[in-house]
């Protein structure tokens, strides 16, 4: 089995067992909800924005919602988020855009995502593979340091991010049916964040570790970053 392939099934995999499928904008086929999210995930955590995101669409489930909705309420609910006033500005833009140029409908054409302000490569591709059927590549700096580590990769640009090369190849680990694209797509951000993280990463129970670059090169070693123990990394997949 090819080195890619076996990253996809394992990936897959895992997510099935140990990601959070259940988060409740992993749930929404709806555009909308998912914009949301991903403008209230910059730069905060997963916990933080559950505890918020819910009743955030409750009250505004639809931009023109948020057109008609005080701007001090917005950043009073999004405040434990952190930088309030900036993200409530974003979000009603946002929402100003939707409905201005397509009568409130988020659009499912990249093009016109990314014209969209805040609107980047990842989120527009967020939008497409959730909740378009689009079977599109996501990729951050936190999926780029896993497939940096297993494949042993290296981005010649200082934002890797914004490397088309590196975006091509995720396309091409992207599975092709949208499904199986989202368990694949999700499970890598869910598996950067729990088992191959940016410091300390837990590879005494990577379930890639056989197959991983990092790992065979022995740069997971305690001269290097360290692992935690398998009773703590265990503990991490359900946090």
């Amino acid at each position: 089995m090819e080195k890619a392939e076996v990253f996809r099934k394992k990936i897959t995999e895992w997510y099935l067992s140990h990601g959070d499928s259940n988060l409740p904008w992993r749930r929404t086929r709806d555009s909308w909800a998912v914009l949301v999210a991903a403008f209230l995930l910059r730069k905060t955590t997963v916990k933080q924005v559950a505890e918020v995101y819910e009743e955030f669409l409750r009250r505004y489930p639809s931009p023109r919602a948020v057109l008609h909705a005080d701007a001090d309420e917005i950043k009073t609910l999004i405040k434990p988020l952190g930088i309030e006033n900036q993200r409530s500005q974003d979000l009603i833009e946002l929402a100003r855009r939707l409905v201005e140029k397509f009568e409130g409908a988020v659009p499912c054409s990249r093009e016109e995502l990314e014209e969209l302000p805040g609107v980047g490569d990842y989120i527009a591709s967020e939008v497409l593979l959730a909740s378009c059927g689009r079977p599109e590549p996501l990729l951050d700096r936190n999926i780029i340091r896993v497939l940096e580590r297993f494949f042993g990769l290296k981005s010649a640009k200082k934002r890797p991010h914004t490397d088309p090369a590196l975006w091509s190849f995720a396309r091409t680990l992207t599975p092709q049916d949208a499904e199986r694209a989202r368990s694949f797509s999700y499970g890598v951000l869910d598996f950067a964040r729990k088992v191959c993280t940016a410091r300390k990463p837990y590879c005494d129970v990577c379930p890639l570790s056989d197959h991983c670059t990092y790992y065979l090169r022995g740069m997971h070693t305690e001269r290097f970053l360290g692992c935690h123990t398998c009773r703590h990394a265990k503990s991490k997949y359900n946090s």
